[in-house]
């Protein structure tokens, strides 16, 4: 079952080996005494096939040995596999850990079977923009769309601790994909200090690494995933940071193969390319994987066709805003440009539903608006449009929220505010409780329930 390289390019092996003796698709081949590793990814003929260099321990030659393990990427998974951060060949990074995972082989947990469930679970952030006006659902898949520096990964980071605050019995597992290991690291210290890495497991490529490891992390991680949901019947919160890697590695390697761009640059199978792993991202009888992932925009263009892929699989939209940011507004939500298919009377209720209709035409009415202010000013328009303008600029500044992520920046304590407080909150603007009060008093506030209404000042 041993082949010969016969040939080598970029970063892809062609190899020779008996005839109808091929190894199938995604079969780990090694060199070098099992340090160097080589993934199949196209069969030539009956008894050729194209590998792509997954790590190199040193130069390759033409005419070398290569052994066919018979196997793709062994996943360590379970509970055992817990408490530490694992490389693309399942190798645990903290030595010092007493772990003793079961290992299973990447995608072989596999499993189509989901359900239409009735019973809807809200599954709260703490975090005023997400949890108004886009609900979480338990087993929903929640994308963070936003181009570089407008905070995905400290928004990411922010949701792992406050939902865990509510549910320590869930299982969290992050997968980083080609981002940088200052953040895997800082994310492993704040899970350590937190006492939430013993419900967690770690699966990390870094950016430097060859595309085929940074494109196989994320089934990787995704094996472990379903592992727990269908076999420990756990719930589970994945995280994944950033599956525009993701896409990025599997074009890189598409392109080492010969095979023609198609849209934007981008691989003729990109489509299934993210496919392939969204769709196993579900809830079933057994359990639940809720999903969170960030998603880099080149250009800051929300209509990348990266983006639109990943986008059309989501249940949840939320787009981080540049012009937020040079507001000073954080997070940079874009309730705009962001959906989500939770915003529905029967899950949220009536009350919470008319209150996001609403503010978005508010907002939105603002908008149109900024243009006429530019050029005549505030004070050329109508009373009600003014009105509506103060309401807007409410709004926009109580979307503002100090994060726990954050403090050691900001030097301000994070907030936490209960999903019931930010409805109420976003009612009482509404209902111009405020309105002849400056929008400041909501910068970085937590619920505005404590503050005097203009009718408790004598303001009316």
């Amino acid at each position: 079952m041993n082949g010969k390289i016969t040939k080598f390019w970029s970063d892809v092996v062609e190899v020779e080996f008996n005839k109808n003796e091929l190894p199938p698709l995604n079969t780990i081949l090694t060199l070098h005494n099992n340090t160097t590793y080589l993934l199949v990814k196209r069969l030539i003929d009956y008894k050729t096939i194209r590998a792509i260099i997954i790590y190199l321990s040193k130069d390759i030659s033409v005419g070398e040995e290569v052994i066919n393990t018979g196997k793709s990427f062994m996943v360590p998974v379970g509970s055992e596999s817990q408490n530490n951060i694992y490389n693309f060949e399942g190798k645990p990074l903290l030595k010092d850990r007493i772990t003793n995972p079961k290992y299973v082989e990447m995608n072989s947990t596999i499993n189509k079977t989901r359900i239409l469930d009735s019973k809807i679970e809200i599954i709260e952030t703490g975090i005023k923009a997400i949890d108004f006006f886009m609900p979480i659902i338990k087993g929903y898949k929640l994308g963070i769309f936003g181009g570089a520096g407008v905070g995905k990964t400290v928004l990411m980071k922010e949701i792992i601790f406050n939902v865990n605050k509510n549910s320590r019995s869930t299982s969290n597992i992050f997968i980083g994909s080609g981002e940088r290991s200052r953040e895997a690291i800082e994310l492993f210290q704040e899970l350590e200090e937190s006492d939430l890495m013993k419900n967690s497991s770690m699966y990390i490529s870094k950016m430097n690494e060859s595309p085929g490891a940074r494109m196989s992390i994320v089934p990787i991680g995704i094996t472990a995933a379903e592992y727990l949901r269908d076999k420990e019947k756990k719930d589970v919160l994945l995280f994944i940071d950033n599956i525009y890697r993701y896409v990025q590695a599997e074009n890189e390697v598409s392109a080492s193969l010969g095979k023609k761009p198609s849209v934007g640059g981008y691989q003729s199978t990109l489509e299934s390319d993210v496919a392939n792993v969204q769709e196993r991202l579900f809830k079933n009888k057994e359990a639940g994987i809720t999903s969170f992932q960030t998603v880099f925009l080149p250009m800051d263009d929300i209509s990348d066709p990266s983006a639109v892929a990943v986008f059309n699989h989501l249940d949840g939209n939320l787009v981080l805003s540049r012009a937020q940011t040079a507001k000073n507004i954080f997070p940079a939500f874009d309730p705009l440009a962001s959906s989500s298919n939770s915003v529905d009377p029967k899950i949220i209720g009536k009350r919470h539903f008319d209150a996001i209709i609403e503010a978005k035409r508010i907002l939105k009415t603002y908008k149109d608006l900024e243009d006429v202010i530019l050029i005549l000013g505030f004070d050329e328009l109508d009373e009600e449009s003014k009105k509506t303008v103060k309401k807007a600029l409410q709004l926009e500044n109580f979307f503002s929220q100090n994060f726990f992520m954050t403090e050691h920046f900001t030097k301000e304590k994070g907030s936490y505010v209960k999903l019931n407080d930010t409805v109420e909150s976003v009612i009482r603007i509404l209902n111009e409780e405020y309105i002849n009060q400056s929008p400041e008093i909501f910068s970085y506030i937590g619920s505005n329930l404590n503050l005097p209404t203009d009718d408790e000042l004598g303001l009316k």
